[in-house]
């Protein structure tokens, strides 16, 4: 059954869809019509720029689509990805909507062979690692895919040349809202017998928005091991680390930083058991850890609030579940999303389960509530990539080689 929030976006869709097609003799003003394009949903703004030059000449407006993207970044959207043999999807849904039942939407797919990773959401880009055998090679590489879900676009980075072929690659995705530049930073290293030992020595970067795309050399001061936990918040790429030259002096628990501006890296120190098992947040726009694995033991939350980056001094608060979180979560498997911009953690499942449930824990009133998530059933039993505060970008990516629609 359709929801009234569904019907009136449908109606509106199918006014804008006659509009310009030409099919009514309506005369309405201009910035109504400006009005309702923003109303639209992304994939209602694709079509119409298929539709005529006139249109796609209006919808790709940099004042047009820099108020969508306004409007977007002011109801944020929770982001879903699966993988099949050959292919990622994207889906996505409501994130701030109280409702205890949401249905999906379905955006694009892409074809892809292994993925490794896929990153956070930024400014309405994602970014997969990809690992593929290329033509006239005999083993796997990696590759990078920037796709944006509300055009379906989605492009294939140029191969990052390294000193030797047999290297573990590592990648983060970062964002300068000052300059509005996307980039990609990744380190090599040769892969040591344990894998965790391996010290990062060459770094470079790739900027999106360059007419032709290439990596760059950078330097980093002091060598480090990457973690598996990253976020990046107000321009700086923050992700967990190890310290050391090599495995022999390996030690120390660092938070390293990368200005995306400026492309300058930076260290934090920080107590030894807060590191590996704390999922990297952004706490009102200040950088926090999270003490993820205690929601599937059940016990009180402890979070780190880094208040002061240049005395590195940091807050400790302390949260406790509901008494309904038995009867809410049950015996669910559970791991930590981020946190939204109300202060609310997003819990996920690993797998697409039927039902499929995403969780909210709110910091500030210690309660629980369970939201389900329908239309994506056909992807039952596979592992599900959940990400928050996804917005739409309805600009068109252009002047990128590779450039394709889905």
């Amino acid at each position: 059954m359709r929801t009234r929030r569904q019907k009136i976006l449908e109606d509106r869709q199918a006014v804008v869809e006659r509009l310009i097609a030409g099919e009514t003799s309506l005369q309405i003003p201009d910035d109504l019509i400006f009005e309702i394009l923003l109303r639209l949903p992304a994939k209602c703004i694709a079509r119409g720029r298929c539709l005529s030059k006139l249109w796609a000449s209006i919808l790709d407006r940099q004042e047009f689509t820099d108020h969508y993207l306004k409007r977007s970044s002011a109801r944020p959207q929770l982001l879903f990805a699966f993988q099949d043999r050959c292919k990622v999807f994207f889906f996505s849904a409501p994130q701030d909507d109280n409702s205890s039942l949401i249905t999906a939407s379905y955006h694009m797919s892409f074809p892809v062979n292994r993925v490794k990773e896929i990153y956070s959401p930024i400014s309405g880009l994602v970014c997969v690692k990809d690992e593929r055998i290329l033509k006239g090679m005999k083993t796997p590489v990696t590759v990078w895919v920037i796709c944006n879900p509300s055009t379906g676009q989605y492009f294939t980075l140029p191969r990052m040349k390294t000193r030797n072929n047999k290297c573990d690659v590592r990648s983060f995705f970062g964002y300068d809202p000052v300059e509005k530049q996307f980039k990609v930073l990744s380190m090599t290293t040769l892969a040591h017998g344990k894998r965790d030992l391996a010290i990062y020595k060459e770094h470079q970067v790739l900027t999106l928005q360059t007419g032709k795309l290439s990596w760059r050399m950078i330097e980093c001061d002091v060598p480090h091991h990457h973690g598996i936990n990253s976020i990046c918040i107000n321009g700086v790429l923050y992700y967990k680390a190890k310290n050391g030259a090599d495995s022999s002096t390996y030690g120390k628990d660092i938070i390293v930083t990368f200005d995306v501006r400026s492309e300058k890296f930076g260290f934090i120190e920080v107590d030894k058991p807060f590191i590996p098992v704390h999922t990297l947040i952004n706490f009102n726009g200040k950088l926090a850890s999270l003490e993820s694995y205690s929601f599937n033991r059940r016990s009180p939350i402890h979070l780190w609030v880094l208040d002061d980056i240049e005395k590195n001094e940091w807050s400790k608060h302390v949260y406790k579940l509901p008494a309904s979180w038995e009867d809410v979560v049950g015996d669910a498997d559970l791991y930590c999303v981020k946190v939204t911009a109300s202060n609310e953690v997003v819990l996920s499942g690993y797998y697409q389960r039927s039902p499929f449930y995403v969780f909210y824990y709110s910091l500030e009133k210690e309660t629980v509530r369970r939201v389900e998530i329908q239309g994506m059933e056909a992807f039952k039993h596979f592992q599900v990539y959940t990400f928050v505060d996804h917005v739409e970008d309805v600009k068109r990516m252009k002047g990128v080689l590779g450039l394709a629609l889905k």
